[in-house]
C-alpha cells in the first residue's frame, strides 16, 4: 500500500472515484475544508447518501454548551495549558493586523489573567468570548467516523482531515503514513485506528502578521501573548478530540509536564523544539513503520540522594547522562535543577553537554529533589530515539551542592540482553545507585 503523507492534500473539490470502491470528497465547513476518503465504499453507494451527509453538516454542528464542557475539563485536567476562554484577546490580535501596530503586553497580561481567574458560573459564562473553532473542527472528525461506519457497513478505511486535526480507521491492516523526511525513524508510521492532530502554527493555520513578524496563532493562557519559541507536536491519541488538545497543550509545557500528560492519556507524542530538538514519548515508538527499532527491554536507574545535617543544606542540582566508549554523548536522562547559573557547577556535564546545547536546558530541566531515593529509565535509545546497539556504554551521575560539595560517578554498562544488575555507592553527595535490566511489560 502508498504511504500517506500528511497533511493530505486533495485535488479535487468534488467526489472523485479513485477505484470502483474508494471515494475522495471535500467539502468547506465553517470555514475549513473537510477532508475525506472511504475505501469499500462504492461511488453508487456514496452519492445516494451525499444529500443526507450535506444536510448533516448544515444541521449537526457540536453544540457550543458541550464543546464549552470539554475544554473547561481539559484546560483543569492540562495545568491550564490550553483555554478557550481567549477568543476576546484573539479580537485584539485581528486588531493588531489590521492597525500593524502590536497590543500592549502588560495590559494584554492583566486582561488575560482577569479572564482566566473568573470563577465560570451559568450567569456569566455567556460573558467569555470562546474560541471553540478547532475543537469544533476535531468533535466534527470523531462524530463523522462514528456516522460512516453506520451508513456504511461494509467500510475497510476512512480517512478525515480538517484544520490540524485528522482521523484514521481502517479494517483491512495498517496504514503507512509519511510526517516528513527530517527524522526518517520517528516520522515514517504504521497506523490503524487513531486519531492525529498538530500543534496550530503559523504553518498550519493562518497566525497574527504584524510589521516583519508572523505570530502563532495559538495564545498562551498565562498571558495571551502568542506562543513563542515553545514545541511543535504531533500528537496520535483514541480520538480527536483528545488528539487536538493535547497537541496545543504541548506547545505550552515543558517536556516532563508533557510526557505526564500524554501519559496520563495513553496517547503518544513526537516533539520538535524551537532549537530542532526531537523528543518522542515513550509509546510512539509502537507506531514506528520499522519495526527493528522496537525496544522491550529497558534499564532500570535508582540513586539516592542522602541527607545532610547542616543547617545550610541546600537542594542538589542532579545529572545523569550516557556515553559511548568514545565519550561520545548518547543521551541525556535527567538534570535536576531551575536555575541556569547553577548548571556550571555540573562541570563535567557542562563541558561535554551543557554547553554545547544551552536551549535544551529548560526543556528538560526539572525542579531540586529532597533527599531519598528517585528512579529513572532508559529505553535503550540515543537522543534522536534510535536503538542503540549492544555494547559498552558508561552512565554518568554528577552532582552539585550550593554551599556543600560535588560528586561525579562514572559507571561503566556493558549493554546486552542478559545485562546482570549492578550497583556501586557514592563517596558523600550520592548514596546507593542501583542498575537492573527488565522488560517494559514489567
Amino acid at each position: 500500500m502508498k504511504a500517506i503523507v500528511w497533511p493530505l492534500t486533495l485535488l479535487s473539490f468534488s467526489p472523485v472515484l479513485v477505484l470502483a470502491d474508494s471515494v475522495s470528497y471535500q467539502q468547506d465547513v465553517a470555514g475549513k475544508q473537510l477532508k475525506l476518503q472511504l475505501e469499500g465504499v462504492s461511488q453508487k453507494d456514496w452519492q445516494a447518501r451525499q444529500p443526507q451527509f450535506q444536510h448533516w453538516l448544515a444541521t449537526s454542528q457540536p453544540k457550543q454548551q458541550d464543546l464549552i464542557k470539554l475544554c473547561e475539563e481539559w484546560r483543569a485536567l492540562s495545568q491550564q495549558s490550553y483555554s478557550c476562554r481567549l477568543g476576546a484577546i484573539a479580537q485584539q490580535w485581528q486588531q493588531a493586523v489590521k492597525s500593524q501596530q502590536l497590543p500592549d503586553r502588560v495590559e494584554l497580561r492583566r486582561q488575560t489573567r482577569a479572564i482566566e481567574q473568573m470563577v465560570l458560573t451559568e450567569a456569566n459564562k455567556s460573558a467569555v468570548l470562546w474560541q471553540l473553532d478547532g475543537l469544533a473542527n476535531a468533535r466534527l472528525l470523531d462524530e463523522t467516523a462514528t456516522l460512516f461506519k453506520s451508513w456504511f457497513p461494509q467500510l475497510k478505511q476512512i480517512d478525515l482531515q480538517s484544520g490540524v486535526s485528522r482521523l484514521l480507521w481502517s479494517d483491512a491492516g495498517a496504514i503507512p503514513l509519511s510526517l516528513g523526511t527530517e527524522q526518517p525513524l520517528l516520522q515514517q508510521l504504521q497506523l490503524s485506528s487513531i486519531a492525529l492532530a498538530q500543534t496550530e502554527t503559523a504553518d498550519t493555520q493562518q497566525g497574527y502578521k504584524v510589521s516583519y513578524r508572523t505570530f502563532s496563532p495559538l495564545l498562551n493562557p498565562a498571558e495571551g501573548w502568542p506562543v513563542e519559541f515553545g514545541p511543535t507536536a504531533t500528537v496520535l491519541a483514541k480520538d480527536a478530540v483528545t488528539a487536538y488538545l493535547l497537541a496545543q497543550s504541548l506547545a505550552v509545557l515543558d517536556l516532563k509536564q508533557g510526557q505526564q500528560l500524554t501519559d496520563q492519556q495513553q496517547a503518544a507524542a513526537l516533539i520538535k523544539t524551537d532549537s530542532a530538538n526531537w523528543y518522542a514519548s515513550n509509546s510512539w515508538y509502537h507506531y514506528l513503520a520499522d519495526k527493528s527499532q522496537s525496544q522491550q527491554l529497558e534499564l532500570q536507574i535508582s540513586y539516592q540522594l542522602p541527607k545532610f545535617t547542616d543547617g545550610n543544606y541546600k537542594r542538589p542540582y542532579v545529572s545523569v547522562w550516557l556515553t559511548d566508549q568514545q565519550k561520545k554523548p548518547v543521551r541525556q536522562l535527567s538534570l535536576v535543577g531551575q536555575q541556569s547559573r547553577w548548571y556550571q557547577e555540573l562541570n563535567h556535564w557542562w563541558r561535554r553537554l551543557g554547553r554545547k546545547n544551552p536551549e535544551q536546558i529548560d526543556q528538560i530541566a526539572g525542579a531540586t529533589q529532597k533527599p531519598g531515593t528517585y528512579q529513572l529509565q532508559w529505553d535503550g535509545r540515543d537522543q534522536q530515539g534510535a536503538v542503540v546497539p549492544w555494547g559498552q556504554y558508561q552512565l554518568h551521575l554528577e552532582v552539585a551542592r550550593e554551599h556543600g560539595g560535588h560528586e561525579h560517578l562514572t559507571l561503566p554498562l556493558n549493554w546486552q540482553a542478559d545485562l546482570q544488575p549492578v550497583q556501586q555507592h557514592g563517596e558523600a553527595e550520592l548514596g546507593l545507585v542501583r542498575l537492573q535490566l527488565q522488560s517494559k511489560d514489567g
